[in-house]
């Protein structure tokens, strides 16, 4: 039975091929898009799920109040690490997490700069980072030891084992490969190319040993993993009040453990309130996938039955015969699932020949993997979803015909199907023009976001991390780059142009309240002369750095926020004390936006503090050649940098990536809501045939009485005109609702304005029009002789 049922489906997708043809690529697209989407969801919820103890791995995260606001953070005192170890049975193991800067390592003639992790012994035990070398339990036990990961192991030694020999980090600290780990995997919130221990840097940096009694001086992670039996909320519960019960001067300083398989979706809080992340896009693409897959579905079921009176005939007679309503339901529904078969074999090679052109929208490590059983699996189920959705109604309405009508010609549509019919268009153009809507509005905020001001000139601005070689030989540096001619200034500071490395407490100043040093943080950014001349930071009062001034070392320069805090009038001259240590005002500067450029910029401060800062700054002059320029600079940081190979960013590089995941929203959208219109259009096409095909001869009457072209289009066109303002009318508030809520996690973002609506309508509207038009314009053409003959 099901053989001959699929001989007939077949047969009847050959007779129609123009229907079909628009059914398999609508629903072809539809699925493919729906793939990928769920394709790109596994992949991000995929996230650390490969750690063995997973379940019982936390992040240590710290609520604080500071400058008015709550905030929740990572960074934790370095002493945490200590008392967990010793006082709180319930966590097993534990570790602290500092990344820092990328390293030089040097192994004979190789050398390299790479990103490292140091971390406790207890890491390796902890995350499930398999060792192909060593031992995981006492790999990092010895200060001076290293792990490698397989492809820094091969780029350094080679096939050759690197366990037992010697590299050299910096340029002047000699550690011993104890192991080599496999590479940690793509989808892992923890990245590294090589693992020190924390007591490394315990041993050889003063301020880390200075740290170990500071609770109030936050600069490191740290994770634990509780024993079986005990709760992330017990422990939570446990550790809370502990920073304010080991310095009684530190306020408002909440401890609590977020589960780590949650880190990468769960990041975001606000107001000591998680309040999601990348979660949210997930969520959101994921309803946008299934709305196209649904509108595809909806072209399908909208066809089948308005070409039901054609098969009228087809069901009267199967019924007269003895065919039962389940046969013909059955039936149908083999037509459904076949067309969605073949749409299925379309949609595959649709994601083989996009997933490409998809790479910069975050898609770069999805692919679909043919040997993987589970994901073919999930696919089938969803191309069977699709057979049954589009194939259901179309199936209970077609096998409902009375014989005796059906055979005698006399089957018309009720007002139900066409009113059905009408509610499925609708609903299609209701989600392609809230789509629209929310694609402008999307592009209008990130567009917001870079047309504010930055406070200082991004263009032909180099940043290069220095080593403490670079460091000790600056001004010679310095002095070289300005004699090539092509670069206008340079400066150093310690935390580039696009983060911020230091947030301090402990500012006061005259008329502040008491409590002052412990609830306002200021961003601190430590640098020397030249600052402003390479960086081109705006001077709203006062004056920049200078040698010509000894006193620049107690000197202190505001931005606009940090001048709003502290309320001084006339501050160049006043004094602003940190840690009871006087400074005088002597600058003003425009706020630099150095964190995230939807939010309100921190107030900070710039010191004069050379000795700390590790970040060069290279202004090159405006009408210098690039690649002259990197080939003039090349040398002479490789000269005083000789353990580095030579590296750099661009500023306003590293600026735009601030907008990648709101540009990546932003694309996709865009992908979907011309994807909806498209597939929508689609339906509107096959269906405007048919409401043409129905009428031909009530339009050929009508050219016989005199009705022009343009009566006609008018005739065939206006009932899906009124369907598509409809649409509209609907999709506008709904989709105000929707970026109403989005724009709501921005402090800064726009108003949104009522010509987005008008656009997004009218474009739907033009698009609708002009597909529709085809068609009914094809029938008025048509010489009313032969429409009537055919009758």
């Amino acid at each position: 039975m099901l053989r001959n049922h699929l001989k007939i489906a077949w047969r009847n997708l050959r007779q129609n091929k123009g229907l079909s043809a628009i059914n398999i690529l609508g629903l072809g697209i539809g699925m493919a898009f729906a793939i990928i989407i769920g394709l790109w969801i596994r992949y991000e919820t995929s996230f650390d799920t490969f750690h063995v103890n997973g379940d019982r791995i936390g992040l240590i995260r710290k609520h604080t109040f500071s400058n008015n606001e709550k905030k929740t953070q990572v960074g934790i005192p370095l002493p945490l690490y200590d008392e967990l170890k010793s006082n709180y049975p319930a966590i097993k193991r534990a570790s602290r997490m500092d990344w820092g800067n990328n390293h030089s390592l040097v192994a004979g003639d190789k050398k390299l700069s790479k990103a490292g992790l140091y971390v406790d012994p207890d890491f390796l035990q902890m995350f499930t980072f398999p060792m192909v070398e060593g031992n995981i339990e006492t790999a990092l036990n010895e200060p001076n030891s290293v792990v490698l990961t397989e492809s820094l192991s091969k780029a350094l030694f080679g096939e050759s084992s690197p366990v037992g020999k010697t590299l050299k980090v910096d340029n002047q600290y000699h550690v011993m490969v104890t192991g080599v780990v496999k590479d940690v995997p793509v989808n892992s919130s923890i990245t590294f190319e090589f693992l020190a221990p924390f007591e490394f840097k315990v041993q050889n940096f003063d301020f880390i040993k200075n740290a170990k009694t500071q609770w109030g001086n936050n600069f490191l992670a740290n994770v634990v993993e509780i024993r079986e039996g005990a709760s992330m909320e017990a422990v939570s519960k446990m550790i809370d009040p502990l920073i304010m019960q080991k310095d009684n001067t530190l306020k408002n300083q909440h401890l609590f453990l977020q589960p780590f398989k949650e880190v990468h979706l769960y990041e975001e809080y606000k107001n000591w309130k998680n309040t999601g992340g990348r979660i949210k896009y997930i969520r959101l693409f994921g309803i946008i996938g299934i709305f196209v897959l649904l509108i595809a579905c909806i072209n399908f079921m909208n066809l089948a039955t308005a070409r039901s009176e054609k098969r009228a005939k087809e069901v009267g007679i199967r019924k007269t015969v003895g065919s039962r309503r389940g046969e013909l339901v059955l039936q149908f529904l083999s037509e459904s699932m076949l067309t969605a078969f073949i749409a299925f074999l379309f949609s595959l090679l649709l994601i083989q020949m996009i997933l490409p052109l998809l790479k910069d929208l975050g898609f770069e490590h999805i692919r679909f993997d043919f040997k993987d059983v589970s994901l073919l699996g999930s696919v089938l189920l969803v191309c069977l979803f699709t057979g049954v959705i589009a194939g259901s109604y179309p199936a209970f309405y077609l096998s409902s015909f009375m014989p005796l009508k059906a055979l005698k010609g006399k089957l018309q549509q009720g007002r139900g199907a066409i009113t059905f019919r009408k509610v499925l268009v609708v609903s299609q153009f209701v989600v392609s023009i809230a789509l629209v809507v929310c694609t402008i509005i999307v592009f209008q905020q990130i567009q917001h976001a870079k047309n504010r001001s930055v406070g200082y000139d991004p263009n032909n601005l180099i940043t290069i991390d220095m080593s403490n070689d670079l460091q000790k030989n600056f001004k010679a540096a310095r002095q070289e780059l300005l004699n090539t001619g092509l670069v206008a200034s340079v400066a150093r500071a310690s935390s580039p142009m696009t983060q911020s490395y230091n947030n301090w407490s402990g500012f006061t100043w005259e008329g502040a309240a008491p409590n002052v040093k412990d609830d306002v943080v200021f961003d601190v950014v430590m640098t020397d002369v030249d600052y402003e001349q390479a960086t081109g930071v705006k001077f709203l009062q006062g004056r920049p750095f200078s040698s010509a001034y000894a006193t620049d070392t107690s000197a202190i320069i505001l931005n606009r926020a940090a001048l709003k805090v502290t309320g001084l009038k006339d501050p160049i001259g006043k004094v602003v004390k940190l840690n009871d240590k006087p400074l005088t005002v002597v600058g003003v500067i425009e706020d630099v936006i150095n964190r995230d450029p939807f939010r309100p910029v921190y107030p900070g401060v710039l010191l004069f503090q050379p000795s700390n800062a590790f970040i060069m700054l290279v202004r090159l002059k405006p009408q210098a050649d690039l690649r002259k320029a990197l080939g003039a600079i090349q040398p002479v940081i490789e000269r005083h940098n000789p353990a580095y190979p030579f590296e750099y960013s661009f500023v306003d590089e590293e600026f735009a990536k601030k907008f990648t995941t709101e540009n990546q929203a932003g694309k996709l959208a865009a992908v979907f809501a011309a994807l909806a219109i498209f597939i929508s259009c689609l339906g509107l096409f096959g269906l405007a045939a048919f409401m043409a095909e129905r009428r031909t001869k009530e339009i050929g009457i009508r050219k016989v009485m005199g009705a022009s072209v343009a009566n006609l289009w008018m005739l065939l066109s206006k009932e899906f005109v009124l369907l598509v303002l409809l649409a509209c009318s609907i999709a506008s508030p709904l989709a105000l609702w929707l970026m109403h809520e989005w724009l709501a996690q921005y402090d800064y973002r726009i108003d949104i304005s009522w010509w987005v609506f008008v656009a997004a309508g009218v474009l739907s509207l033009l698009i609708a029009l002009s597909t529709v038009s085809f068609q009914a314009i094809r029938a008025a053409l048509v010489n009313p002789v032969k429409s009537l003959r055919a009758e």
